[in-house]
């Protein structure tokens, strides 16, 4: 029987028979697998740092048999537990984790891993508000897909939109588009889109300084998630609590 170590972050998991549990989870350098902890939530399943909950980053020795990779033993790396005391970094990990599911199909592991471990690390241990880091994962998260906006200059004529003061932004086009193009698109304030700028440009171990104001806050949860739905064909919303792991 061939073991193999797998390195990864728990994403998800669900309860299976009377004592395993399948968990869904984003390898270092596979992307997303599927790993089946047989007996992990019986009584005497007591052993310490053993791997059996979502958000958690743990090593894992599997062996595949039928098709199906099971675990033989794993141990935690980094719990990120002070997500789990704080109900609003728990929500923010939550939807952190359902992006990464959502694109882990068609990107390995690499930096989308590095994106959500950083965006884990800051949720759980950081000062800035769990709300900005979410945000800025999400504009990084987009970009790493394929979908970076454009946000300096019109998609449909390429006129800069620097000097404007409100400015329309395209989900179709994927971009900010100038008010001579502008055919009644959701207008931002100019500071939303230069504030998406900003955050694309940091590194995955800068998304702690990111600070917003709440209506800054609250105009790009609108933007940045009806652009992610939008391109991504599917829902990203959490619409509610069943997903608080």
């Amino acid at each position: 029987m061939a073991f193999e170590t797998l390195n990864g972050i728990v994403l998800r998991y669900v309860d299976y028979r009377d004592n395993d549990r399948i968990l869904t989870v984003l390898e270092r350098e596979k992307g997303l697998v599927t790993v089946t902890a047989r007996g992990v939530r019986s009584k005497s399943s007591t052993a310490s740092g053993l791997v059996r909950d979502a958000y958690c980053y743990g090593e894992f020795v599997v062996y595949e048999r039928s098709g199906i990779e099971y675990v033989s033993s794993s141990s935690i790396i980094e719990a990120f537990y002070p997500m789990r005391e704080d109900y609003s970094r728990l929500v923010a990990a939550a939807q952190a984790a359902h992006i990464a599911e959502k694109l882990a199909s068609n990107h390995a592991g690499g930096e989308l891993f590095s994106l959500l471990y950083h965006a884990f690390s800051f949720i759980a241990y950081g000062s800035a508000d769990p709300a900005d880091i979410l945000l800025c994962y999400t504009a990084k998260c987009l970009c790493l897909a394929g979908y970076e906006p454009m946000l300096t200059s019109c998609v449909a004529c390429r006129k800069s939109v620097t000097g404007q003061k409100t400015v329309a932004f395209s989900n179709q086009q994927g971009g900010a588009l100038c008010d001579d193009c502008d055919p009644g698109e959701t207008r931002y304030p100019a500071i939303v889109l230069e504030a998406i700028r900003r955050m694309i440009r940091l590194t995955p171990a800068q998304m702690d300084r990111v600070r917003l104001p709440e209506e800054v806050r609250s105009a790009l949860d609108k933007l940045l998630f009806d652009y992610a739905e939008y391109v991504l064909e599917q829902p990203i919303r959490l619409k509610n609590s069943k997903h608080l792991q």
